[in-house]
């Protein structure tokens, strides 16, 4: 049996900073720590080419992503009328290997005639025309919100093409559940992330933490929201850090002493962040993909709060606190920062995390999926 594989990406998935890059990369790691030999496509655009990456695959190719107005008006979708490459379907069609579209945003040649044979599987990061609904409905400029939901509305359209994939690879239960009522080829994968065990400090923190990337307008809302809604109302500090925060958000957050802003921490601030703090707060305005900053929060964080837009059908809700409104966040949060995390609280952790997102268990699922006939 051959174990190489054709892994096209949307991006270079390294660094892995953020929720695709995230979960492309680790999945490329521990494919690799059990012997896959991975011939690696990335589309690529505001990135360097990756040594790292390099020293995973057997080989790495690199195609330019096109951009430009004329791609607006193309019948696909942008994210997939601006992948398409002619080099890479000479580079696929130089070898019999499976093809593992990473993201749906890679699958122009998913039905091209001279891949028919060919075994063909995609992870499906999100139910795209969903994001991109969400993305409109949180826009505050006219023509971006045009655009997303014109683009919502051809991903809709487009999303039948799936049933030319072998297997459709979801990364949340719920978004199993809709691909699997829809096609007959679904299976639950889930997300790949940088953790073995939990590395919590038991104890108390000082400050409530979000994060996110704040350059996407759905974080956007969430933070405003906190600002206004929650942040305001208490004393305790609170800091919400990200990417690429807005002039506007950094301007109302600074009316408040207890709130701060941290723009784009690095790597190892981010993770002394979430280490440090004692509160997670961790809202979802729209049940998208999967919120990886949860992951994040409970692998390597004290206490986390979510409210109940996340999706419920995950198995590690029951390890947060669930709220409902923001008045029941700040109460929550009245709460807890009075309660010490403990030893026993960490443990608790330990198996349902081990249980439902052990890298290594995932990549022996899709090696089995992958090369058994």
């Amino acid at each position: 049996m051959s174990n190489n594989l054709n892994i096209i990406t949307l991006n270079i998935p390294y660094p892995p900073d953020y929720g695709g890059m995230i979960d492309s990369y680790y999945r490329i790691k521990s494919l690799h720590s059990l012997g896959v030999k991975i011939h690696l496509h990335c589309y690529q655009y505001g990135r360097l080419h990756s040594k790292e990456l390099e020293s995973l695959c057997e080989t790495v190719n690199y195609y330019p992503r096109k951009s430009g107005i004329f791609y607006l008006f193309s019948a696909l979708p942008y994210i997939i009328s601006t992948r398409q490459s002619k080099s890479l379907l000479e580079c696929l069609l130089k070898n019999d290997y499976p093809i593992f579209f990473d993201g749906l945003h890679t699958t122009f040649l998913l039905k091209h005639p001279a891949l028919t044979n060919r075994k063909k599987m995609i992870r499906a990061h999100n139910i795209e025309h969903y994001y991109y609904k969400t993305l409109a409905d949180y826009e505050t400029n006219f023509l971006y919100r045009l655009y997303f939901r014109f683009e919502s509305l051809k991903l809709k359209r487009y999303e039948k093409v799936l049933i030319n994939a072998d297997s459709i690879f979801s990364i949340s239960d719920s978004e199993q559940k809709y691909f699997g009522d829809i096609f007959n080829n679904s299976v639950y994968i889930a997300p790949f992330q940088p953790y073995t065990e939990p590395e919590s400090l038991p104890g108390y923190g000082e400050y409530i933490l979000y994060h996110g990337d704040l350059s996407v307008n759905e974080n956007i809302a969430v933070a405003d929201s906190l600002i206004s809604d929650v942040f305001s109302k208490i004393s305790f500090p609170c800091i919400i850090a990200g990417k690429n925060p807005s002039k506007q958000l950094l301007v109302k957050a600074s009316r408040y002493s207890n709130i701060r802003i941290i723009s784009n921490p690095d790597k190892s601030e981010m993770k002394n962040l979430i280490l440090n703090a004692h509160i997670h707060l961790i809202p979802a305005f729209a049940t998208n993909g999967f919120k990886l900053k949860l992951l994040y929060a409970l692998y390597s964080g004290r206490h986390c709060i979510i409210n109940s837009t996340f999706d419920m059908t995950s198995s590690v809700t029951r390890l947060c606190h669930i709220v409902k409104s923001n008045i029941e966040i700040i109460e929550k949060i009245q709460q807890l920062m009075n309660m010490e995390f403990t030893k026993e609280m960490i443990n608790e952790r330990k198996k349902p995390l081990s249980d439902n997102y052990s890298n290594l268990k995932s990549a022996k699922k899709l090696i089995d999926l992958i090369f058994t006939d």
